[in-house]
């Protein structure tokens, strides 16, 4: 039996990360996925944020942590962490990080100059088994979050790559590279192509991670 399963997998059942509840679910808004001016990392470090302030209003968790959580350095933390604060995303008094509304508002005022509503307004969640998972890059995590909010197993993801690259405000070359690396990791239950009369759709089921 291996030793170092726990280290290798980052298992929360101890305390490891002060502050971050046991295999946290991380949830992002869909006015943060959708946000045309935020990287991917900031778009994660952001749902931590939502995440954690629901939880218990603030974020103390240290750069060098949150960077274990996502398998990633420390100093990209400390960098998005930095930029958030810089336009308004976060507040920081001594070590705990504060979320504020500006991601509201800045998703209204995208909206105002569209000029129309957008009407999916569904918020994603990403398990600790995605989100932590060194295999995955951060737009497959985020992808995966976004065809969950559907599938959640079960369902079947239908939507077209096009509407797919909106929600995540990336490029549809992007949201293709990213399915096919999800698949071939085994990150779906199911993939294929329907067929109809006149299109191709695909049909994308998530795995589960809250069953054994």
């Amino acid at each position: 039996m291996r030793k170092d399963t726990k280290k290798d997998n980052i298992e929360l059942t101890d305390p490891l990360i002060e502050g971050v509840p046991t295999k946290l679910i991380i949830e992002i808004p869909f006015e943060i996925l959708m946000n045309s001016e935020l990287s991917l990392n900031e778009k994660l470090f952001l749902g931590l944020d939502f995440s954690l302030k629901n939880k218990l209003g603030f974020n103390q968790v240290t750069s060098k942590d949150v960077g274990k959580l996502f398998n990633l350095h420390p100093n990209i933390v400390g960098d998005c962490r930095k930029s958030l604060l810089e336009k308004g995303y976060l507040l920081k008094e001594g070590r705990k990080y504060f979320l504020t509304d500006y991601y509201k508002t800045v998703e209204e005022s995208e909206e105002s100059q569209e000029n129309t509503k957008n009407k999916d307004r569904r918020n994603i969640k990403i398990p600790f088994e995605v989100y932590s998972n060194r295999a995955l890059n951060k737009g497959e995590k985020l992808l995966w979050g976004e065809y969950n909010s559907i599938s959640k197993g079960v369902k079947g993801y239908f939507a077209s790559r096009e509407y797919t690259a909106n929600r995540l405000n990336v490029s549809v070359e992007s949201v293709t590279n990213w399915t096919k690396s999800l698949n071939e990791k085994g990150l779906f239950k199911k993939y294929e192509i329907v067929s109809g009369y006149y299109t191709h759709q695909r049909k994308i089921i998530t795995c589960r991670f809250d069953q054994k």
